[in-house]
């Protein structure tokens, strides 16, 4: 045999060890790749589990974390307020304190159990029941909210066709110190109130399209029933094709100057795609100058 035969031989035996190694090395690779794979799977279900355990939030940095943006602490409630920047300080705002957790996100807090156990018992949080005290107890903390004149804060009963609103499907959270008449809130004294109402929908059974609806805040007097209510805000939604977006919320509030007799409400469209779900929807007022 020739000496460059024999070099080639040699170099194909090099060759064939090269390709040896990297097979068993690709094969180590992805071993160790299915392996990763696996317990990122196994870590994303205990984490799902664990966040299902927590019913309506989870633990995160020592906040109890909701799907509504607040954050509850042993005694105290915090929101998001990134939008006030870094120079903001406690003193500038309403609230007790200002934290930064550890991603960089700002909290504005204020330390008021009985605004937690409030919070919690309308979240109805497992966890938190033992904390909130009896019906009796938290009514009596928060007497100041329903013992208001010329106000009222009503929650949707959903058991009536068309829906009512009603202030005694929920005691505690929901009151009236005013007349309601045919789903209206009746003035009984003049002055400047603030009114306020939200619809939350639930569009998970929508078709391809979302139709159009409207939602509206408007006044009347039972006298003067040929001139119709008076439109004073108004929302629209819907009438464009269905996005992953199933939920959404309708929220009108502003001020008016309202006369004693007029009745004030609010109404959707269509009743078909509202939320059934305990304080999804309200509507309220109560007076400013009185």
């Amino acid at each position: 045999m020739s000496v460059k035969c024999g070099a080639f031989f040699q170099k194909g035996d090099i060759l064939k060890k090269v390709l040896v190694i990297s097979f068993i090395f690709n094969f180590i690779l992805l071993f160790v790749f299915v392996t990763l794979l696996a317990l990122r799977s196994n870590i994303h279900h205990k984490s799902l589990k664990e966040g299902s355990d927590t019913h309506a939030g989870r633990l995160v940095n020592n906040f109890l974390e909701m799907d509504t943006g607040i954050k509850l602490t042993e005694d105290s409630v915090c929101v998001s307020c990134d939008e006030l920047g870094d120079s903001v300080e406690a003193k500038e705002t309403l609230y007790q304190f200002i934290m930064k957790t550890k991603c960089g996100a700002r909290f504005c807090c204020y330390k008021d159990k009985d605004l937690k156990a409030f919070i919690s018992k309308i979240l109805e949080l497992p966890g938190q029941r033992s904390t909130t005290g009896n019906m009796a107890n938290l009514q009596q903390n928060f007497h100041w909210w329903s013992n208001r004149s010329n106000a009222a804060h009503l929650f949707l009963n959903h058991t009536s066709s068309p829906p009512q609103w009603t202030a005694s499907n929920i005691p505690g959270f929901s009151f009236s110190n005013l007349p309601i008449t045919e789903n209206r809130l009746q003035i009984q004294r003049e002055g400047i109130y603030y009114v306020y109402a939200a619809f939350s929908l639930n569009l998970s059974k929508c078709g391809p399209g979302i139709p159009q609806m409207y939602h509206n805040i408007t006044s009347q007097h039972p006298l003067l029933k040929n001139t119709g209510p008076e439109l004073h805000f108004m929302n629209k939604y819907g009438g464009f094709a269905r996005s992953g977006k199933t939920r959404h919320t309708s929220f009108l509030s502003g001020i008016l100057h309202l006369r004693r007799g007029f009745e004030v409400a609010t109404q959707i469209s269509t009743s078909s795609f509202l939320d059934q779900t305990k304080y999804s929807n309200f509507f309220g007022l109560f007076a400013l100058n009185i």
